[in-house]
């Protein structure tokens, strides 16, 4: 059902980093940006967040970057600049400024919501008949 208020337009879905486990997962959280910047968020995020430790070796990360067809010439540049580093810290610090202390932390509109399916969407039917008001 979520899905649905997203392909329809009506609610959007936005992805924040909040690397809290450390320098691994500010790293990931950069890399992630670096192949998104080539059309690739999700498919790395979701390696990563699936524990694959073979991404924190360069063969790993190599492999993967390549397999989603990415420039890793480009790849790597990016985050030898550490360009997207910025946005990371930006999220990071929007989520330590809204009271984000773990995650998943979920938002509708401005109010933090249980991380649960049925909460979720409770929140999105919520803000949109607030909405058509």
């Amino acid at each position: 059902m979520i899905a649905e208020f997203v392909a329809t337009g009506q609610a959007r879905y936005v992805f924040k980093h909040m690397p809290v486990l450390g320098e691994n997962a500010v790293f990931a959280a950069v890399a992630v940006e670096c192949a998104a910047e080539q059309g690739a968020f999700w498919p790395l995020h979701d390696r990563f967040m699936a524990d694959d430790t073979t991404l924190f070796t360069e063969a790993g990360l190599r492999r993967q970057v390549t397999f989603e067809g990415l420039n890793y010439e480009e790849f790597t540049q990016c985050l030898e600049a550490g360009s997207t580093l910025p946005r990371v810290q930006a999220s990071y610090e929007e989520g330590i400024s809204r009271g984000v202390r773990s995650t998943p932390t979920i938002f509708v509109k401005d109010e933090q919501v249980e991380a649960t399916y049925e909460a979720v969407a409770e929140a999105v039917r919520r803000a949109l008949a607030e909405a058509a008001e």
